[in-house]
């Protein structure tokens, strides 16, 4: 689901967090259009368990000390309507997480509508296309390339594993962290994740754009990035290096290769006498 921003019907960013507020308080209760969750909630099992905390101890998550509900709402945000129901007898108290991807949804338009808001003088027009990062096919690239670890943690059942199931258990996840920890931790974690996409909707900021027009512009000879990854698979350092006519200009690390990329052709630039 995407959001769309409207110059003539503007809510004041104070207005919009006492609404999230409002949500969350709700969906504590469990009471959104009237569904009502199980009153015997299955929990969840003891490896489940494990393999949740470490998946959001890590970064960019850094979400430690999980209490047993809060778990239990986390496995939520990451099982599929297809293990819901699964037709197993008898039947198992499980919830999809449908309605966590429909809250979360919203909470990242915000998070990022917010800073989009906060950070650049831009017309309406140019603040929504930015806030297009936040489209499905966009959220399962962030989820894939940044190796986030969400869309091997998903439960499901004879259902393939498409972009549209992992970008809706990315935004289910972000809704269940904005109940358990707040839209401040959310906020820390969703800037985490796009640092680097935000980054690129800033025309000084995006050092690999500008590199490339620059190599274009003055005839320099091919444009290149090599990348090498090092440390666990749970925590990887990615680091780049860019070459301007197979001469090298330019390293980086970061915890993207995308973001290794951008230091990269920063630096390169600064070789160019462009930064």
């Amino acid at each position: 689901m995407e959001a769309i921003l409207y110059e003539n019907s503007r809510m004041p960013l104070h207005q919009a967090t006492m609404r999230l507020s409002t949500i969350r308080e709700r969906l504590h209760i469990g009471s959104l259009f009237g569904k009502k969750l199980p009153r015997h909630p299955e929990l969840a099992g003891r490896d489940r368990g494990a393999e949740l905390r470490a998946l959001l101890a890590v970064p960019p998550f850094g979400i430690t000390n999980v209490s047993d509900a809060a778990l239990n709402l986390y496995d939520q945000a990451l099982t599929h309507r297809s293990y819901a129901n699964g037709g197993e007898y008898p039947v198992a108290a499980v919830e999809d997480n449908e309605r966590l991807e429909f809250l979360g949804n919203y909470v990242l338009d915000f998070i990022i509508a917010d800073h989009i808001y906060d950070a650049y003088d831009l017309p309406p027009g140019e603040m929504n296309r930015r806030l297009q990062v936040t489209r499905n096919t966009k959220l399962a690239d962030i989820v894939l390339e940044q190796g986030l670890g969400i869309d091997g943690a998903i439960r499901r059942k004879g259902q393939a594993l498409t972009d549209s199931i992992i970008a809706d258990a990315f935004e289910a996840l972000i809704g269940a962290i904005f109940l358990d920890r707040g839209l401040d931790v959310a906020r820390e974690v969703v800037l985490a994740i796009f640092e680097d996409e935000i980054a690129e909707c800033d025309t000084h900021r995006n050092y690999r754009g500008r590199l490339q027009e620059y190599v274009a512009q003055q005839d320099l000879g091919s444009l290149a990035y090599d990348y090498r990854q090092t440390g666990p698979g749970n925590c990887p350092v990615w680091a780049a290096r860019v070459t301007v006519g197979g001469i090298p200009l330019g390293k980086g690390e970061a915890r993207t290769k995308q973001g290794a990329a951008m230091l990269a052709a920063k630096e390169a630039l600064v070789h160019l006498g462009e930064e």
